[in-house]
């Protein structure tokens, strides 16, 4: 290996140290000299290169790195002080968020974790992170699916994007396929599960707001077309209104409910359905008035609640969810 090393340039040299304090090596300069074939001053003049690379890049891109002596290690490693877009606070929230969400693979839960680290934290920083939310991803449980999704929702999230038809085949619960050319209006994550929302050929004219939803895990295969379609703004689908309306991910018609909740604490029906207000009554229990698309996902959640009752806006046949 150190015989090889004699005979590269010094540009290849110099990059290599690079690469070498970017993957979090120490750089001993004697050690490195002979590696190298050269005079440890060619070392030190190689570090103080990338020194000025570091700095130029702190000028012109916000990049702080430096590269600094270690008494302790006895040589050289780079320190990156970049300030990330993500606090250590709110990088351990959020990779709290996609641990608890399982909505990934194990592969692709770990790549994400990894990633986010390594470009919002320095690297003397890691190891508490990582101790932090060790246990919890070694012990990750993935989807049953067990299908890899982030190449396909990202390809489904820029048809959204570009307002492009999207063909594809479905499998329901029952293992039936279906085949269907849609007009994809968002993505949505909610409960282990990625969800497509999108309009069936021509029926958003006939039953405007009320999109289809599909698991995407269950699309078998899709084709994005070249055919764009046109939304006027007036009627644009906003996800974070639909959100709130589609609690349990389930279709149907947009209508009212009203339950009676007798329970502690109203903030467990409160927060389930985000249009849902609430009025106490002289008895303690509230009368709840909420707007939700379809009622098929209200009726297995209010199956388990025993404290709520439906008093309008019972479930309805003709729900749009692709099961």
């Amino acid at each position: 290996m150190g015989k090889d090393k004699k005979y590269i340039s010094k540009h290849n040299r110099i990059l290599e140290i690079y690469h070498r304090l970017l993957s979090g090596e120490v750089i001993e300069k004697q050690k490195a000299a002979e590696e190298y074939g050269v005079n440890p001053r060619s070392i030190q003049r190689d570090i103080d290169s990338i020194r000025d690379f570091c700095s130029n890049l702190a000028v012109s891109y916000g990049e702080v790195m430096e590269i600094r002596y270690d008494r302790r290690a006895g040589g050289y490693r780079i320190v990156n002080k970049k300030i990330s877009a993500l606090s250590e606070g709110e990088l351990f929230v959020t990779l709290k968020i996609l641990l608890e969400s399982r909505s990934l693979t194990k592969v692709e839960m770990k790549s994400i974790v990894s990633n986010l680290m390594e470009k919002c934290l320095p690297i003397e920083e890691r190891k508490k992170m990582e101790d932090l939310i060790s246990n919890e991803l070694f012990h990750y449980v993935e989807p049953r699916h067990k299908k890899k999704l982030v190449s396909q929702i990202w390809d489904l999230g820029l048809a959204v994007y570009s307002h492009r038809e999207v063909s594809l085949e479905y499998k329901k619960v029952n293992g039936e396929i279906t085949k269907a050319a849609v007009k994809p209006v968002g993505i949505m994550e909610s409960e282990f599960y990625f969800y497509l929302i999108a309009y069936i050929g021509d029926k958003h004219r006939e039953y405007p707001g009320y999109p289809t939803i599909y698991r995407v895990d269950r699309i078998v295969n899709y084709q994005i077309s070249d055919k764009i379609f046109y939304v006027p703004y007036k009627d644009r689908f906003e996800e974070g209104e639909f959100r709130k309306r589609i609690s349990f991910m389930y279709g149907g018609k947009l209508h009212k409910i009203r339950l009676l909740y007798k329970g502690a604490d109203i903030n467990l029906v409160l927060d389930r359905i985000p249009t849902a207000q609430a009025v106490r009554g002289e008895d303690g229990s509230f009368v709840v008035t909420a707007e939700i698309y379809g009622d098929m996902g209200l009726d297995f959640w209010l199956n388990g609640q025993r404290d709520v009752e439906i008093l309008e806006g019972g479930y309805e046949e003709g729900a749009k969810t692709e099961t």
